[in-house]
């Protein structure tokens, strides 16, 4: 399986016959922070401005604590993740990282799933992975915490697509919703996002079952 870095250092898978590239993991928090830490312009009058200050991302915080990937264990590895963040709150970040980065509509996001979920992971590619010079350490962490903690034997269970997040997906021009097969200990929730419609809150906030994945045009 082909991939390559994005700008934070953190695995991108390339699917020629998709003509797609996907983020290997949801967006981890790790990830996103050193969007944080990277000096950004914002337009005076912005509808985001004012947005990823440090009181912005304690709160979010508050809804899905931090977990290092050392210390993750079986019951909060999805806390390495970006949770609890509102689809509006992640258009800069996908523009930050540039290649036409973007959240995956309903169907893009079944495609990559149904192409790569029962894909064999062998240990030499987990190895080929991990050795890739141009991988953050962070990420390295985090990919070695998911082997640690959950063993996968397929493509699909290394990238969480199931037993992780719901992740936001586009379901039309203004409208979001999340698919994904969390563990029944992080969310009581039975879907098969191949066939269920995308779940939505039933209420405005942030919740700690929702990240998000990119993708990108190849």
């Amino acid at each position: 399986m082909p991939w390559s870095c994005d700008r934070t250092g953190f695995p991108v898978l390339e699917l020629p016959a998709l003509k797609l590239g996907v983020h290997l993991l949801p967006v981890a928090k790790a990830q996103f922070e050193r969007f944080l830490a990277a000096p950004v312009r914002q337009p005076l009058g912005s509808p985001q401005a004012g947005l990823y200050g440090d009181v912005w991302y304690e709160k979010l915080l508050e809804v899905s604590p931090r977990v290092t990937p050392h210390a993750a264990r079986i019951t909060d590895v999805e806390a390495m993740f970006m949770a609890g963040v509102l689809p509006a709150e992640i258009n800069r970040f996908a523009g930050w990282l540039g290649d036409g980065f973007d959240l995956p509509t309903t169907e893009t996001w079944r495609e990559v799933d149904a192409a790569i979920r029962d894909e064999p992971l062998s240990a030499d590619e987990v190895a080929a992975l991990r050795s890739d010079s141009a991988l953050h350490r962070q990420a390295r962490a985090a990919i070695d915490a998911i082997v640690r903690l959950r063993d996968p034997a397929t493509w699909g269970q290394l990238m969480m697509l199931e037993g992780g997040l719901l992740e936001w997906v586009r379901t039309g021009p203004q409208t979001l919703g999340g698919l994904g097969r969390p563990q029944s200990d992080f969310q009581k929730m039975i879907l098969n996002p191949q066939r269920d419609a995308p779940v939505r809150p039933v209420r405005e906030g942030r919740y700690k079952y929702f990240g998000f994945r990119l993708v990108r045009p190849m």
